[in-house]
C-alpha cells in the first residue's frame, strides 16, 4: 500500500553496479560522481541507493557497490563522507559482512574498505561511527585479518636442491608444452566462452597464498593479498594488489623481490603466484594502449573547443563537445592503469640504472687500484735473478751456457 518513492539515483547506481558487468565501468561510476556533486541531496540519495544494492544477493553487485562507494569517497567531498559514516550505511555493511551467505571475498572487501574509510575519516571526530563499525567488524571476523608473518628460517642444502629440481622440471615441462601450445590455447578459448555464457554471477574462489614448498626458481611474479608493513630493516613494504618481481629465495618462507625501485624480502603467505602473461594477454594490452593513444587527438580537440568557446555557450546543448567528453571519459580508467604500469617500469629502470652506475664505479676503482701497483714482468719467475745478477742470499746458478757465435755471425 505504501510504496517507497523512487530514488533519483537508483537507475544510475544500478547501471554502475550491474551484475552483468565483467569489470568496473568507470564511465558509469564517474557519471554517478558527477551527479552527486551537482545536486544538493546527491550524497544522501546516492548512499540510499547503494544500501539497496548491498542487499542484492549477487556477489558481483555487492563488490561493484563497494567500489562505487570508494570512488564517491575519493571524489565527492565532505558531504559524501558524512553519509558514508552514517549509522544506516555502516549498519548495512555490518549486516552484509555478518551474513553467513555472503561470499568470503565480499566480506574481505568490506573489511578492506572500512579500514580505508576509518583512516580517511580519522581527523573528523563526527565521523567516528565508521571507525567504531570497523573495530566491531574486526572483532567479529578474526579470520579476515592478514596472517602472521612466518619466522625467518635459513634455507638448507635440501631446500636448495629442491629448488634446483623444480627449476629443471619446469624447464622440461616448458619444452614439452610448446608442442601442444595451439591445442591448449583453443581449449582455453572454449572455456572462456562457456564461462562467459554462464554469466559472472558465479564468483571465483578467493585467492590463496603460495603453498608451502613452492620455490622462487619457478615463480617470476607474485601479487600481494594483504598490506605488509616492514618490522625489520631489509623487508619490502607493499599494499594489497601490488605486483612484486621475484628475485630469489632468502629464507624458508621469505623471498626477495623488487617493487617500485625498492628491493627487500617479503613473507610468502602474504602473496599469490602470478603466471607470466600469455601472447593473447600481451596483444590485448598492446591494443588497449593503442586505444588510449588514439584518443589523444580527441582530448586536444576537446580542450581547444572548451578554451575557445564563449562563456555563454551551453555545454549541454553542444553535441560535439558532449560527444568528445564522453569518448575521452571512457579512456580514463585505462589511462590510470597505464600510468601505474609505466610508473613501476620507470622505478625498475631507475633502480637498474643506479645498480649499473654503482657497478661501473666499483669496476673503475678496482681498475685504478690495480694500475697504481707496480707491475711484475710475466717472464720472471719467483726467485729468478733480475738484470743478470743473482738475488742476494741465494747461491749463484753458474755462468750461462755458451752460445754458438755462428748462430748470429758469419765469418
Amino acid at each position: 500500500m505504501f510504496r517507497a518513492q523512487q530514488n533519483a539515483f537508483d537507475d544510475a547506481v544500478a547501471k554502475a553496479t550491474d551484475e552483468n558487468l565483467t569489470s568496473e565501468n568507470w564511465e558509469f561510476i564517474l557519471d554517478v560522481c558527477d551527479r552527486v556533486t551537482a545536486e544538493d541531496t546527491g550524497p544522501k540519495d546516492a548512499v540510499a541507493s547503494m544500501i539497496k544494492r548491498l542487499a542484492h544477493r549477487n556477489a558481483n553487485v555487492q563488490l561493484y557497490t563497494l567500489e562505487l562507494a570508494n570512488a564517491l569517497s575519493q571524489n565527492c567531498g565532505a558531504k559524501m563522507h558524512t553519509e558514508l559514516a552514517s549509522r544506516s550505511f555502516t549498519d548495512a555493511l555490518l549486516r552484509l559482512a555478518n551474513d553467513r551467505n555472503t561470499h568470503q571475498q565480499v566480506k574481505a572487501k568490506i573489511l578492506e574498505r572500512m579500514a580505508e574509510w576509518a583512516q580517511m575519516f580519522s581527523k573528523e571526530p563526527q565521523l567516528g561511527i565508521m571507525d567504531q563499525a570497523y573495530q566491531k567488524l574486526k572483532s567479529q571476523n578474526p579470520n579476515l585479518h592478514p596472517p602472521a608473518a612466518p619466522t625467518k628460517r635459513q634455507i638448507t642444502d635440501v631446500d636448495r636442491q629442491q629448488e634446483e629440481d623444480e627449476l629443471q622440471m619446469a624447464l622440461a615441462l616448458s619444452i614439452k608444452d610448446k608442442a601442444s601450445a595451439a591445442k591448449s590455447s583453443t581449449q582455453k578459448q572454449g572455456q572462456a566462452a562457456s564461462s562467459s555464457e554462464s554469466g559472472p554471477s558465479q564468483q571465483a574462489a578467493p585467492p590463496q597464498p603460495l603453498p608451502t614448498g613452492t620455490t622462487a626458481a619457478t615463480v617470476s611474479r607474485v601479487r600481494a593479498l594483504f598490506d605488509f608493513q616492514p618490522s625489520e630493516p631489509g623487508e619490502l613494504q607493499f599494499r594489497k594488489g601490488d605486483i612484486i618481481a621475484v628475485l630469489e629465495s632468502v629464507y624458508k618462507d621469505w623471498w626477495k623481490g623488487s617493487l617500485r625501485g625498492q628491493t627487500g624480502i617479503f613473507p610468502l603467505n602474504y602473496v599469490e603466484k602470478l603466471s607470466d602473461p600469455t601472447q593473447e594477454e600481451l596483444q590485448r594490452e598492446a591494443h588497449m594502449e593503442a586505444e588510449v593513444f588514439a584518443e589523444i587527438k580527441n582530448v586536444e580537440k576537446l580542450l581547444t573547443l572548451l578554451s575557445t568557446s564563449s562563456s555563454e555557450l551551453n555545454v549541454r546543448d553542444n553535441e560535439e563537445i558532449t560527444t568528445l567528453y564522453h569518448s575521452t571519459l571512457a579512456i580514463r580508467p585505462k589511462l590510470i592503469e597505464l600510468i601505474g604500469k609505466y610508473s613501476q617500469k620507470k622505478d625498475d629502470f631507475t633502480q637498474l640504472n643506479e645498480k649499473f652506475i654503482k657497478a661501473r664505479r666499483d669496476y673503475e676503482s678496482l681498475l685504478e687500484a690495480s694500475m697504481s701497483q707496480p707491475s711484475q714482468s710475466p717472464y720472471l719467475r719467483q726467485g729468478q735473478p733480475t738484470y743478470g745478477y743473482p738475488p742476494r742470499g741465494y747461491p749463484s746458478q753458474g755462468p750461462p751456457p755458451q752460445q754458438d757465435p755462428g748462430q748470429y755471425y758469419t765469418a
